[in-house]
């Protein structure tokens, strides 16, 4: 067994067969097990030991629309209502909403004036934007701000990526100045992302890409946030965003993550892998009766909770 720590969370790396063949919950000094890539035909044994079969990353999709009332009719009375209280809020406060495109070294440095501190307030924030300035500035012409201002003060910005091979705009960063009410902010900027979107031509919006497992690097409520929206995650190779390989995971314990954690799994369904196999949702808890109800979304085939520690 190869053992990393990653920003707090220790992985033990295993076989099928140390998989199958071990009582993991007496393991001390790990976080989690993890099979890479395993054989399609061993992901029905793994599901029954407790493991749960996923893409390591999620890209999350949707169509544009026509317009915004076709994409708001989309989400459920909550959600929409909650865009429109975002864009009241931003209308009420005089903030104005800025396109710059291309995307140029004064509006990405000006970002990074908001998003860093932001990073740097997290638990395990890695600053993926500014560690890769260079090579997002290298390519302007495929990048794109919306920026968010209160008078002349920066208080919101989106970085957004135009993925032409696929008629896609990515929102890749977003950000916003420290206040009770950045949920708002955000939906009111995403709202003119995606009316930039139409205006450009193209024909779907991505929120990004995260890890499967929402409780280290992202917090839980970034899957319902994005889920909520009419979002609809694939894995992150189906998208194009990188070759990564699926896994087979079990939680140990939940020191360093958040309790709960949700992980997007595969509906194994006793059969192994399929071309683009259905999600489902594993609620990794400490009480094994944590209400699961926050965490449904159209895509998923169910949602289970696992005990954990």
């Amino acid at each position: 067994m190869d053992v990393s720590t990653d920003l707090g969370l220790t992985t033990g790396l295993i076989t099928v067969q140390e998989a199958l063949g071990a009582d993991w919950g007496a393991t001390a000094g790990l976080d989690l097990v993890r099979v890479v890539d395993p054989p399609p035909d061993s992901w029905p044994a793994l599901h029954a030991a407790g493991f749960r079969v996923h893409p390591s990353w999620i890209t999350w999709t949707a169509p544009v629309g026509a317009s915004e009332d076709e994409f708001l009719a989309r989400l459920d009375g909550k959600e929409r209502r909650s865009i429109r209280a975002g864009q009241r809020f931003a209308s009420e406060r005089g903030i104005g909403m800025k396109v710059v495109t291309p995307l140029d070294a004064q509006s990405f440095d000006v970002f990074l004036g908001l998003y860093e501190p932001q990073i740097a307030a997290m638990r395990h924030g890695v600053p993926y934007a500014a560690l890769e300035r260079d090579e997002i500035l290298e390519q302007g012409d495929d990048y794109f701000a919306v920026q968010a201002f209160a008078a002349d003060e920066l208080v919101g910005s989106c970085v957004c990526r135009i993925r032409r091979d696929i008629s896609t705009v990515v929102i890749r960063f977003a950000t916003t100045a420290p206040g009770s009410r950045q949920q708002r902010l955000v939906r009111a900027l995403y709202m003119k992302v995606f009316q930039t979107a139409r205006e450009m031509g193209h024909a779907e919006i991505s929120l990004g890409t995260d890890p499967a497992l929402y409780g280290h690097l992202t917090r839980p409520g970034l899957f319902s946030f994005k889920s909520g929206l009419g979002f609809t995650p694939v894995p992150a190779r189906l998208f194009g965003s990188m070759d990564d390989p699926d896994e087979a995971t079990m939680a140990l314990r939940l020191d360093s993550l958040t309790d709960p954690s949700l992980l997007v799994s595969y509906d194994v369904g006793g059969t192994g892998r399929a071309t683009a196999p259905p999600l489902r949702l594993t609620v990794l808890a400490g009480d094994p009766d944590t209400d699961t109800s926050p965490y449904g979304a159209p895509f998923l085939t169910g949602v289970d909770v696992l005990a954990v520690g």
